[in-house]
């Protein structure tokens, strides 16, 4: 967004005009810690690695959206595990235990940035093309401590500072998961069926 959208979470940085395949568009970037990103909308993991269900970012855009994607990963695994002190990470939109639904996330990971709250396994499972040692042990870490696979999977959320559970199961983020399985397991089947057409 330009300089002069105020509500920004920063302002973004080497904001200039710049052309990709004869298109003029803008371009610039957000920084934290020493890593440079393009934001999501809200911060949320799953806003940064839902396109890599189907799209291979990280081989097609691996000093871009495949850098960007690592970078998300990154900061959300440190900042939830950190900044936050949570045992386990997954800032996403998910459901709230016994209040419904939520958006949650990074706010500086974000244009407009959600706050923290929730986490969620089913972005652990996008996370595994990225990080898989931290993915699985993240897995194992949400069986460890809380009360969150049922008969059909994962549970949606928790709440990592009381234990609650939503004990709810959203197609959506199930067939994330199935997805994003399917793809690690299989050298980017999805991936590779979507792009052939």
């Amino acid at each position: 967004f330009p300089q002069q959208y105020a509500w920004q979470q920063q302002r973004p940085i080497d904001r200039r005009e710049k052309k990709y395949f004869g298109i003029t568009t803008y371009g610039g970037y957000y920084e934290h810690a020493g890593k440079k990103y393009v934001p999501s909308w809200g911060g949320s993991l799953f806003e940064a690695l839902m396109p890599t269900l189907v799209l291979p970012e990280k081989e097609r855009a691996p000093e871009g959206l495949g850098l960007n994607d690592a970078v998300h990963t990154r900061i959300h695994i440190d900042y939830a595990l950190g900044e936050l002190g949570y045992p386990v990470w997954g800032l996403s939109p998910s459901s709230v235990p016994g209040a419904g639904y939520g958006e949650f996330g990074i706010p500086f990971l974000g244009s407009r940035g959600y706050g923290p709250g929730v986490v969620t396994p089913h972005v652990t499972f996008l996370a595994l093309e990225f990080f898989p040692q931290e993915a699985v042990k993240n897995l194992r870490k949400f069986l460890e401590l809380y009360d969150i696979y049922g008969e059909c999977g994962f549970y949606d959320a928790v709440n990592p500072l009381n234990g609650q559970v939503a004990y709810r199961y959203l197609a959506l983020d199930q067939g994330m998961i199935l997805i994003a399985l399917d793809n690690y397991l299989n050298d980017g089947a999805i991936r590779k069926r979507f792009t052939r057409d």
